[in-house]
């Protein structure tokens, strides 16, 4: 600590102040220049942390969480956009359980690429990054997903019937 700067610090608990001057009841320069050392890595980190979030989802959740009767819809639960996942698509209503793990059970029966896409959507990932991951277009992308459920639609209705 230099002479210009003032050796007291004023340190907050529950909102509370509490003056720290080097020399009194064992607080030392050391202790008060790592404690301005963390304050400011602490604001740095939560300034970061701040910018580093997207301003819709943190409204959307600031209004959920201040008048959830007015704003029902949770942010949360649209984090992960599973619209496009094969389960959404192929049951778009609510079924047994039973059905999907049918379902489940002709994946393997599906060409490789298709069985590659089909856990892909699954995880939720969007047609555009998974076309990019494989250096391709999204058209065939899209072209491959839509065979893809013929398949499974077609397998279902000869193994179990039509649903």
């Amino acid at each position: 600590m230099t002479k210009k700067d003032n050796p007291e610090f004023f340190y907050y608990i529950d909102g509370k102040p509490y003056r720290l001057t080097p020399g009194k009841d064992g607080i030392t320069e050391e202790i008060i220049t790592i404690l301005r050392d963390s304050y400011h890595a602490e604001h740095l980190n939560d300034r970061y942390e701040d910018e580093l979030q997207d301003a819709k989802f943190k409204f959307s959740k600031t209004l959920h969480d201040a008048n959830p009767i007015a704003h029902p819809a949770d942010p949360i639960e649209y984090l992960v956009d599973n619209s496009q996942a094969p389960e959404e698509v192929l049951f778009k209503d609510d079924l047994s359980p039973s059905i999907r793990d049918q379902a489940h059970t002709l994946i393997p029966q599906l060409i490789p690429a298709q069985q590659e896409l089909f856990w892909k959507l699954c995880e939720g990932r969007q047609l555009v990054d998974i076309a990019r991951e494989e250096g391709t277009t999204d058209n065939a992308i899209r072209s491959r997903r839509r065979k893809m459920f013929d398949r499974i639609r077609s397998l279902y209705a000869e193994e179990f019937g039509d649903a």
